[in-house]
């Protein structure tokens, strides 16, 4: 497709929806890769050929100071955002950077890491789409380029012209040798060598595709983690990103343990948490997988946005003044309102974007001011807060 075409299907949801088609129909699965990681790759070359396009149309995205916020001393100027994972290697930051509000990168790791094995031709894969439910399930285990290559990234990004989004940096210790002393030595050397290209960090141990994340999601490994940060970045924004919860009726052991790990990130100096994280699913019960690598993985998408609503709603109820980022199953102007609604200061995208494209961004931007009518984001939220507390 020519650069022209390639931008009009970027901007127009019935475009992009051909073009989404052309894609799963050019590309298969590989020895190494299944059919949405390929077609993943491909998207990001196309997006970094069109870098300068969206510096050129960033007027596209740009919802105006109608939307503008500042948290906690950060001003963003817009409340939707690029989720952590869609960029795990700092390589899209430059058109990204136009078109959203805050972009997350990452997963970083310390070192390179393949992720979890696959051999997709054999029907062994670790990220399968669902279309008919809107949806992804992976398992892919934090395949990362590295430190080394990402703050290579990240200084270039930094010498260059750009747009206005505040950039994250989701990490994790995760490596080949997992222990608590090894995965918080490699948190700390990320933190340490990073922070001054970003402008926050997002701490990533809710993923449900590694078995030692689900050791430590503790109270006590939340306050070394946010040690780390106060020490090393403590002008910086400071994320927490949770997982939801695994059932809508939910247990009251669950419900305490999902609270009790805000509250302590909240009152160790954190500003805000991504709720949520991919939900943890059994692969041998689901009908599109036969020969998945591993019998859990996480879900995202349209059937996750019943447990985004109901964590925003219960932690913001449980904890008013924590900043909360709505992220899972937002696929429209409509889901992103009724999450501001419920608590939700901020919005982040993934899984949406890859079924309806970037016009979701400003499908979202424009619904937010619809429903504000002549009022600000900023004064909605802080009248919202004010009643709330």
């Amino acid at each position: 497709m020519t650069r022209l075409n390639l931008v009009k299907a970027s901007f127009n949801p019935l475009l992009f929806k051909i073009y989404r088609k052309y894609l799963y129909l050019r590309f298969r699965d590989t020895e190494f890769f299944s059919q949405g990681e390929i077609i993943h790759e491909h998207s990001k070359k196309h997006l970094l050929f069109l870098a300068n396009s969206f510096k050129k149309h960033s007027y596209y995205f740009n919802p105006g100071k109608q939307v503008h916020l500042k948290i906690n001393n950060h001003k963003f100027f817009s409340p939707v955002g690029l989720a952590s994972g869609f960029d795990k290697n700092c390589e899209l930051l430059m058109p990204a950077s136009y078109i959203f509000g805050l972009v997350t990168v990452g997963t970083i790791l310390k070192n390179k890491n393949n992720g979890n094995f696959q051999d997709p031709k054999k029907g062994i894969k670790r990220l399968i789409v669902d279309h008919n439910n809107h949806s992804i399930i992976n398992s892919q285990g934090y395949p990362s380029l590295g430190l080394d290559y990402c703050i290579l990234k990240l200084k270039q990004f930094q010498n260059r012209n750009k747009g206005n989004a505040r950039i994250i940096l989701s990490f994790s210790g995760i490596s080949s040798n997992n222990n608590e002393d090894n995965f918080l030595e490699s948190c700390n050397e990320i933190i340490k060598t990073t922070h001054s290209y970003v402008d926050g960090f997002e701490d990533s141990r809710s993923s449900p595709n590694t078995e030692f994340n689900q050791k430590i999601q503790t109270r006590d490994f939340t306050k070394h983690i946010m040690n780390m940060l106060n020490s090393h970045a403590p002008s910086k924004i400071k994320i927490s990103k949770i997982s939801p919860y695994s059932i809508i009726q939910t247990n009251n052991n669950e419900f305490k343990n999902k609270i009790d790990l805000a509250k302590t990130f909240y009152d160790n100096g954190g500003d805000a948490i991504v709720v949520n994280n991919t939900q943890i699913r059994n692969t041998s019960n689901h009908k599109i997988i036969e020969n998945f690598h591993r019998n859990k993985a996480g879900i995202s998408g349209k059937p996750l946005f019943p447990y985004t609503l109901k964590l925003v709603k219960d932690i913001h109820e449980k904890i008013p003044p924590l900043t909360i980022i709505g992220c899972g199953g937002i696929f429209s102007g409509r889901d992103a309102w009724e999450l501001i609604q419920n608590g939700a200061s901020l919005i982040e995208l993934y899984t949406g974007l890859t079924f309806k494209g970037f016009s979701l961004v400003r499908e979202i931007n424009n619904t937010i001011k619809i429903h504000l009518k002549n009022d600000s984001l900023q004064n909605y939220l802080d009248k919202y807060f004010l009643k709330s507390s």
